[in-house]
């Protein structure tokens, strides 16, 4: 459902998606012709990793190595899934 999702992130900017579970739960090329997809679109401001992974906590290391991997984002666009983009959603202070 990647055409919808892109669609409601074009349509809601206020949506945004969590990929901390996708990222491990389907082939890693798959998942990174669906995160390209969403950075491709313009989308990369709304998508975060969101891990909330108490009953998996041993995917969480692999699944932030699989984003810090992704050939295709820059290191701004790492930094802003993994931290930022979470920081602005939550309103939170990095200092």
């Amino acid at each position: 459902m990647l055409d919808e999702m892109v669609n409601m992130l074009w349509t809601y900017p206020q949506l945004h998606v969590d990929v901390s579970a996708i990222d491990w739960m389907i082939p890693r090329t798959e998942f990174y012709s669906y995160l390209r997809r969403l950075v491709d679109a313009g989308l990369c401001d709304q998508v975060m990793y969101g891990s909330d992974q108490m009953m998996w906590p041993d995917t969480m290391l692999y699944s932030i190595q699989t984003i810090r991997e992704a050939r295709f984002l820059s290191s701004e666009q790492r930094q802003d899934i993994l931290f930022n983009n979470a920081v602005r959603f939550l309103g939170l202070e990095t200092e």
